[in-house]
């Protein structure tokens, strides 16, 4: 079976690379592909659970359509990018996995394509 890493390294609003890459996870699904996604940097702010962006800015939450990859696809959240950005994890969406370097590095190795949107 292919497989691939989508990665999110940008904020989930004023930019169209989160729910980009939250669809290439969706449609690499759709196809058979096992896609699954990885926020670092600021791109972890799309795992934010109770978000309403709708009341705010009018753009669609982010945290639940990123639930429609579970449980075919898993979400990966890079340690250091949630410490440099003090955000713990009961803030989180509850499909994350939290991933160190090295975890990250066996996971970019076990991948037959990366994107990065």
């Amino acid at each position: 079976m292919q497989s691939a890493l989508i990665i999110i390294d940008k904020a989930p609003y004023g930019h169209e690379n989160a729910l980009s890459g939250i669809y290439i996870a969706l449609a690499g699904l759709d196809k058979g592909i096992h896609a699954d996604i990885l926020l670092i940097g600021d791109g972890v702010y799309a795992a934010l659970k109770d978000q309403s962006p709708e009341k705010t800015i009018e753009y669609p939450s982010v945290s639940e359509l990123i639930y429609s990859i579970f449980p075919e696809g898993n979400l990966f959240i890079h340690l250091d990018s949630l410490t440099q950005r003090g955000i713990e994890y009961g803030e989180l969406v509850e499909i994350v996995e939290i991933v160190d370097d090295k975890t990250l590095y066996n996971i970019l190795k076990s991948k037959n394509h990366i994107i990065k949107v």
